[in-house]
C-alpha cells in the first residue's frame, strides 16, 4: 500500500458530455481537449480559436496606466538635458529583466543611466536610504525603480529632500498609503482603472519602454517573458501574449549573453519553452541575487562582450551550482531533523546556525513536498540573536494569517497564503513553535489530507498519443492561471519499475494497457520503486508532455504522486545481506536471530525501529507512522510471525528473510539416528564433549551440527548430564517422547519457517501472510 502524499480532487466538468460531442463533431479537435479547454472557460470553437491564436490587440495601452504620461515626461526632460538617471532594481530574476529593459530603452533613447541592485543581505528589499543618498552624492539626477518601490517611504522622502524625482515602477501589493513619488506606475494603483491588473515587473517596465518608443517593443519581449515567468504572475490576458511572442524571440535570441547561458545549460534554441525558463533561466538568475550580488545579470543581458560575457555566464553557472549543492545540503540537514520527530507537527518549524538564509524558501517548498506539511525554515545568526528565513505552505493554511497569529512574538513578517518571510528573536523560537501549532491545531485534519491537486481528465493509456499532446500545446504557454492539464490513470498495470540517475534518486517504469505502454518518469521520486511491485497496478496523477529522443517523439508523464490501494508484498530475499535493506523508511525491522540483530540493529534509517522477536511475549507497540514491514532474516517461528502480523498490520511488506544458520537443508536426525547415537552414550563414561567432539561425529558417522542437536535433546529429556564439557548418561532416564521437547519443536518450526520463506515460491509466501492477515 502506498497512500498519496496530496489530495487528489476531480475538477466538476462545467458541460454535459453530448454538448462536448457536439462541440468535437464541428471541430478537428478531440473530445479530451475540448474539455479542458471548456475548463478554461473556452466554451465555443470561436473563444478557442481566439485563444490559440491571441494576437497584439491583446497588449493595452500603455498610457492607459495611471501616471504613465506624467513619468514618460520625466524621463524624455531627464534623457534631453542629459541629466544622470538611476534605474534601481531588485535582486531576483523579475528584478533582473525590468531593470535590463528599462536601462537599454534609456540607452536607445540617448539616455545617461546607470542601474543598481540592492543586496538581498546588505541593502535589504526595496528602496534603501544609505544607497539613494551615495547616488544622490554621485550626482544621480532621477531615479527609476523597477520591481519594487511602493514601500519606499523614507527613501522616496530623502530623495525629494534632496531635489531628485523618483519614478516608481512596481506590481507588488500596495499599501494603504502610498509613497510621495514623482509617479507610480502600478497596474493596480488606486486612482487608475488599468485592464490587467496582474503584470509582472518586467511587464511594467516593458509597458514604460512602449510609451517612451511610442509602439510595441517587441525587442525586449525575450527579456521580459523571463521576468514574467519567473514571478509566477498570471498567464493570462497580455501576460500570456508577452510570454508567447517572447518565448518566440528566445529560440532565435541576439542578446549574447542569453545566447551563451542557454548554451552552457545545454538547452537547444528549438527546445526553449516556459518551463526552460522556468527550470533553468529563472533559477539561475535568482541564484546571484540568493547568495550575492545580482548585478551581473543585468550586465548578462545587456553586454555584446563575448568575452566577458563567457566570464559572466561561467559566474552564474557557479553560483547556480552552488546553490544548488546548499539546497541539497540544507534539504538533507532539515530532513533529519524532521525525522527526530516523536510526532509529526501541523507546521514543521526548524532553525539552525549553518542555514543559509538566501535559499529557506527553496529548501521549505520541497519539504512541504515531502513531507505534506507547511513548514517554515530559519537560519539562526548568534551574534544579532535573530532568526531569518522563509515558509511555505499548503491549501489548509493561511501562511500569512498564522504568522498574524504570532505577530507579538516576530520582528517582522510578510507575505501571502503559499509563502512568508519572517525574522524572530532566537530566544522566541520555541515559544513560536508551540504558538503557530496552537493556532494550526483547528486546521490539522485539512493538513493531514497533503496539498490539494486538481485533476482536469481521467484518462486511458490508449487516449494518451503524440497527436493529443500536440493540441493540448495549443494552450501554451502554461503557468499561473493557465495552469498545465493534470491527468489521472487508474489501477494501471507497470513494468519496468527502476531508478535511475545521480543517487539513483530519480524513477522510471511503464504504464501498460491492452498492449499499449506510456513512459513514466519522477524526478526526485526514486525512493517510490521500493513501493512498486510489478505484482499490483497503481494510480498516479502527473503532467504529459512530448519527449523526443533520436528524432523518435513519444508521449511521457511527469508523476506528481501515485498511490497503491491494496497491500504489498516485495520479494528481496537473498543469500546475502543487501545495503539497501536498511534503507526501508518508516518501517519495523522484524528479527529472529539475537546475534544477528545485536550486529545489524544499528544499521536502520533514523525513522525506523527494530524489534527482536524470540517469543509471543516480545511484541512492542509502534508509532502509526511505521508503515512498513521489514523482515530482515528468516523467521525462526511461524507461530511467533503469526502473531506479531495479525496485532500488527502495516501497508508494505519486505521479505529479505536472509537464512541465518540455515538447518533446512541438515534435516532432523531420524529415530535410526537417536537411536545410534544413544546406544553409544549409554556404554560410555565421561565423553569429552567439549574438545572431542568432531571425533566423536567421524566416529558415528553422522554430522557434527547434526549430533548437536541430538544431544541438546537428550539433555532436556534428561538422558544424559553433562558438567564443565563431560558428558554422562542418567543411568535410570525417565521414558519421554523426544519430539515433544523444546529443542525438538524449535528446530522444526525453525525448519517449516525456512520452508516457507526460502523454497517456496513468492506467491505462496505472500498468499500465506494474506490469509494471517485476515
Amino acid at each position: 500500500m502506498l497512500n498519496a502524499k496530496m489530495n487528489w480532487k476531480l475538477k466538476e466538468y462545467p458541460f454535459d458530455n453530448s454538448d462536448v460531442g457536439t462541440l468535437a463533431s464541428e471541430t478537428k479537435f478531440s473530445e479530451a481537449f475540448l474539455k479542458l479547454c471548456i475548463q478554461r472557460g473556452l466554451n465555443s470553437l470561436d473563444a478557442i480559436e481566439a485563444f490559440i491564436l491571441q494576437d497584439e490587440s491583446i497588449f493595452h495601452d500603455p498610457f492607459s496606466l495611471f501616471d504613465m504620461d506624467r513619468a514618460v515626461s520625466r524621463i524624455i526632460e531627464a534623457i534631453e538635458k542629459e541629466q544622470a538617471i538611476l534605474v534601481y532594481g531588485d535582486y531576483d530574476a523579475d528584478g533582473i529583466t525590468s531593470t535590463a529593459i528599462l536601462v537599454e530603452v534609456i540607452e536607445e533613447m540617448g539616455g545617461n543611466v546607470s542601474y543598481y541592485l540592492p543586496n538581498r543581505f546588505t541593502d535589504g528589499y526595496g528602496p534603501n536610504k544609505s544607497v539613494f543618498q551615495r547616488q544622490i552624492s554621485n550626482g544621480i539626477e532621477l531615479i527609476i525603480t523597477c520591481d519594487n518601490g511602493v514601500t519606499g517611504h523614507e527613501s522616496i522622502n530623502l530623495a525629494n529632500q534632496n531635489k531628485v524625482d523618483v519614478i516608481v515602477t512596481d506590481h507588488h501589493e500596495l499599501p494603504e498609503i502610498l509613497p510621495d513619488a514623482y509617479a507610480i506606475i502600478h497596474p493596480k494603483n488606486p486612482n487608475g482603472k488599468y485592464p490587467f491588473s496582474d503584470l509582472s515587473g518586467a511587464g511594467v517596465a516593458l509597458k514604460v519602454a512602449s510609451a517612451l518608443l511610442g509602439r510595441i517593443p517587441y525587442e525586449f519581449f525575450d527579456i521580459a517573458s523571463i521576468g514574467t515567468i519567473a514571478d509566477l504572475v498570471s498567464l493570462t490576458d497580455e501576460n500570456r501574449w508577452i510570454v508567447k511572442k517572447g518565448l518566440e524571440l528566445l529560440q532565435h535570441t541576439e542578446r549574447l549573453g542569453l545566447h551563451i547561458l542557454l548554451e552552457k545549460a545545454g538547452i537547444a534554441p528549438e527546445a526553449i519553452d516556459e518551463e526552460t525558463i522556468g527550470f533553468t533561466v529563472g533559477p539561475r538568475l535568482n541564484a546571484l541575487g540568493r547568495l550575492g550580488d545580482a548585478m551581473p545579470g543585468v550586465e548578462l543581458l545587456l553586454s555584446f562582450d563575448e568575452d566577458r560575457l563567457e566570464q559572466l555566464v561561467e559566474e552564474i553557472q557557479s553560483v547556480n551550482s552552488k546553490r544548488q549543492e546548499i539546497v541539497n545540503d540544507i534539504y538533507q540537514s532539515a530532513l533529519k531533523k524532521v525525522a527526530e520527530f516523536n510526532t509529526m507537527p501541523n507546521i514543521i518549524l526548524l532553525s539552525d546556525e549553518d542555514w543559509h538564509e538566501g535559499v529557506l524558501g527553496i529548501v521549505a517548498s520541497r519539504i512541504v513536498e515531502e513531507t505534506g506539511r507547511p513548514t517554515i525554515l530559519l537560519s539562526r545568526n548568534i551574534e544579532s540573536g535573530i532568526a531569518k528565513g522563509s515558509g511555505r505552505s499548503t491549501d489548509a493554511i493561511h501562511l500569512y494569517h498564522a504568522l498574524s497569529d504570532c505577530s507579538d512574538l516576530l520582528v517582522k513578517f510578510g507575505g501571502h497564503k503559499m509563502a512568508a518571510g519572517l525574522s524572530v528573536e532566537i530566544n522566541q523560537l520555541e515559544i513560536l513553535d508551540a504558538r503557530i501549532n496552537e493556532y494550526a491545531q483547528a486546521f490539522s485534519e485539512e493538513i493531514k489530507q497533503g496539498t490539494s491537486i486538481e485533476i482536469d481528465e481521467i484518462l486511458e493509456v490508449e487516449e494518451v498519443t503524440v497527436e493529443f499532446l500536440k493540441e493540448i500545446n495549443q494552450l501554451r504557454p502554461f503557468g499561473t492561471d493557465n495552469p498545465k492539464p493534470i491527468f489521472a490513470f487508474e489501477n494501471v498495470s507497470i513494468q519496468n519499475v527502476k531508478k535511475i540517475g545521480l543517487d539513483q534518486k530519480h524513477l522510471k517504469l511503464l504504464f501498460e494497457s491492452n498492449e499499449k505502454t506510456l513512459d513514466v518518469i519522477g524526478f526526485n521520486k526514486g525512493k517510490l520503486a521500493d513501493y512498486m511491485s510489478e505484482r499490483e497496478p497503481v494510480s498516479a496523477v502527473g503532467e504529459l508532455s512530448i519527449n523526443t529522443w533520436r528524432d523518435v517523439s513519444k508521449p511521457q508523464l511527469q508523476l506528481k504522486d501515485v498511490k497503491i490501494d491494496s497491500v504489498q508484498f516485495f520479494d528481496y530475499r537473498s543469500s546475502n545481506v543487501q545495503k539497501d535493506a536498511f534503507a526501508v523508511q518508516n518501517s519495523v525491522y522484524l528479527f529472529f536471530n539475537k546475534n544477528f540483530f545485536e550486529k545489524m540493529s544499528n544499521q536502520i534509517m533514523e525513522d525506523s525501529v527494530s524489534v527482536l522477536l524470540e517469543s509471543t511475549d516480545s511484541i512492542p507497540p509502534f508509532d502509526e507512522e511505521l508503515t512498513n514491514l521489514v523482515l530482515i532474516d528468516c523467521p525462526t517461528n511461524l507461530l511467533y510471525l503469526e502473531k506479531f502480523i495479525s496485532e500488527h498490520p502495516f501497508q508494505n511488506y519486505y521479505i529479505y528473510a536472509y537464512p541465518i544458520q540455515s538447518i533446512t537443508a541438515e534435516g532432523v536426525p531420524s529415530q535410526n539416528q537417536f537411536a545410534h547415537v544413544y546406544r553409544y552414550i549409554r556404554t560410555h563414561q565421561n565423553m569429552d564433549v567439549r574438545s572431542k567432539l568432531d571425533e566423536l561425529a567421524k566416529y558415528l558417522k553422522i554430522d557434527k551440527n547434526l549430533l548437536i542437536f541430538i544431544i541438546s535433546v537428550f539433555l532436556e529429556a534428561k538422558f544424559v548430564t553433562i558438567d564443565n564439557g563431560i558428558m554422562n548418561p542418567n543411568a535410570k532416564p525417565e521414558k519421554i517422547n523426544l519430539e515433544e521437547t523444546n529443542t525438538y519443536q524449535k528446530r522444526l518450526n525453525k525448519i517449516n519457517a525456512e520452508k516457507l520463506f526460502i523454497y517456496h515460491s513468492f506467491q505462496e509466501l505472500s498468499h500465506w501472510m494474506e490469509e494471517r492477515l485476515k
